[in-house]
């Protein structure tokens, strides 16, 4: 969601000032999972900048770094001390910017919100997805199907 608004100096007029501020609020992608199969959060970034380092995170995304870290890559390569369990996989194509997190058989417990940061070079120029996953157990799940 874009919103579009005023900036006002402390002493000055709001109706004066006709300087735009753009807030850009990120609410995520919510994705859905059923309990016992793999569920793959999409991050992928343009390649100009060459290989980019990237990590996953469980919670919000902290102003820098991945704070819960779930596994991280160096561009290249998933680098292993950062994998915190052998269900985070990175399955795509590192080579082609293709970061996306594959949790190989959720349950009810992965369920909650993720991020994906991207290392562009210079300040404040990471790329950051948010992904709100939910889990869905079989009789949730047979549930969530007979109302679509």
């Amino acid at each position: 969601m874009l919103l579009k608004t005023r900036v006002q100096e402390p002493d000055g007029d709001p109706a004066q000032d006709s300087r735009p501020l753009w807030l850009l609020l990120c609410r995520g992608t919510s994705v859905v999972g059923h309990a016992g199969q793999n569920v793959t959060l999409s991050c992928k970034y343009d390649k100009s900048y060459g290989l980019l380092s990237a990590c996953w995170s469980r919670g919000q995304i902290p102003m820098s770094g991945c704070g819960q870290q779930l596994i991280a890559t160096d561009g290249h390569a998933v680098k292993e001390e950062t994998r915190a369990s052998s269900r985070y996989q990175l399955l795509g194509r590192l080579d082609e910017g293709d970061v996306s997190l594959t949790i190989l058989s959720v349950t009810e417990l992965d369920a909650g919100h993720y991020g994906c940061r991207v290392e562009i070079p210079g300040w404040f120029n990471d790329n950051k997805y948010h992904f709100n996953l939910s889990v869905l157990t079989g009789e949730s799940f047979s549930d969530h199907h007979s109302q679509a």
